[in-house]
């Protein structure tokens, strides 16, 4: 229950700072630069190419698995270790 609260809480404080365009973190310089829930939310360009990048991180993911493996799967000899041959 205490995390159903805890999501509440956060949800009306958020809601009420969105209430009138109120700023949430206020400018010292500018008043008229502080940050509202409007001028910082990500536009839907924005959004779109997060959701599409979001679903690529699992692929990505797999394939340095799959090239760790294979990296793996040979051991190094001593002679390789030794050796001064660059490559």
């Amino acid at each position: 229950m205490v995390g159903f609260g805890a999501v509440v809480t956060v949800t009306v404080l958020l809601l009420l700072t969105a209430w009138n365009n109120t700023a949430y973190y206020p400018s010292t310089a500018d008043l008229q630069s502080s940050l509202t829930m409007q001028n910082s939310s990500s536009s839907e360009f924005t959004l779109r190419t997060m959701f599409w990048v979001s679903l690529l991180i699992p692929f990505v993911l797999a394939y340095i698995v799959y090239a760790w493996r294979a990296i793996d799967r040979k051991e190094l000899t001593r002679d390789e270790i030794h050796s001064d041959h660059a490559y």
